[in-house]
């Protein structure tokens, strides 16, 4: 059962702070071919409406990685080892709230949710670090109607300070100077998200990964202490992808021709 970290309740704005933030990152083209980011834009920018509902207030959680993140890089990032995070938070986010709960599911910036309740900040990583936990964990919350009886609005203030290690760590330059994720970059979209063959800058790009990235978690020094070495829930050696082998897990999503792709394309190196 992944565990509860930390959680908070805080008022739903009606327009997200960190609306101008999405905007640039649409307008550079950051999102490559994930038009659906672009087309649920205003949803994400407006949490306080959602599904034809209004809601008052969120309660928004931490959840840790079923595998912690590892001392070397691995080809398969540490969130997807094991069962679909999806399927076992929901669960859990359904006996917290009667509300719209959600994990990386629906059109909800979850990170900057997050950040405004002060369960962290978002770092030059562009994920949410906590001080205490670091950053490798899951948000999922529940939007809802009712009393504030407990509320966090203490936001906490940006504590990269003249650190740079994940900038300079990613072998891509996916990270922009002015923290913003340049998905066409990333190994972790291309891997995941990224749909067709790749070309040969893209195989360039994805050339250490078969599914996701942690290099830019690994490497900041809020995650320093929580790093690991222990065996691995799938075997990176596999020739052949199987549905049996990923069902009910995170790789469940890329499917199993991509995942092909990516491991011939990894065997390359």
């Amino acid at each position: 059962m992944t565990q509860c970290l930390a959680s908070a309740t805080i008022a739903l704005p009606k327009t997200l702070p960190h609306s101008a933030n999405l905007e640039h990152w649409l307008n550079n083209g950051f999102n490559a071919d994930m038009t659906w980011m672009a087309n649920t834009a205003e949803v994400r920018k407006h949490p306080a409406n959602f599904n034809g509902k209004t809601y008052n207030a969120v309660w928004i959680a931490l959840w840790k990685y079923p595998r912690p993140l590892q001392k070397k890089h691995e080809p398969i990032a540490a969130y997807a080892h094991g069962r679909d995070y999806h399927i076992s938070i929901l669960k859990e986010l359904a006996k917290q709230v009667e509300g719209e709960p959600f994990v990386d599911s629906l059109p909800i910036a979850e990170r900057e949710l997050a950040a405004m309740a002060g369960l962290g900040f978002i770092g030059k990583n562009t994920m949410l670090i906590n001080p205490k936990f670091g950053s490798a964990f899951f948000i999922g919350g529940v939007l809802f109607n009712g009393e504030l009886k407990t509320q966090n609005n203490s936001q906490l203030s940006t504590k990269c300070d003249k650190c740079r290690k994940c900038i300079d760590a990613c072998p891509n330059k996916a990270l922009t100077e002015d923290g913003f994720l340049d998905a066409r970059k990333c190994a972790s979209y291309l891997t995941i998200e990224h749909k067709g063959d790749f070309n040969e800058e893209q195989k360039k790009w994805a050339k250490h990964s078969i599914f996701g990235c942690d290099i830019c978690q690994r490497v900041c020094p809020y995650n320093a202490r929580h790093l690991v070495e222990t065996e691995p829930y799938f075997a990176f050696e596999e020739n052949e992808w199987k549905k049996k082998t990923i069902k009910e897990t995170p790789l469940w999503r890329t499917g199993t021709k991509r995942l092909k792709r990516n491991t011939e394309n990894f065997k390359q190196i």
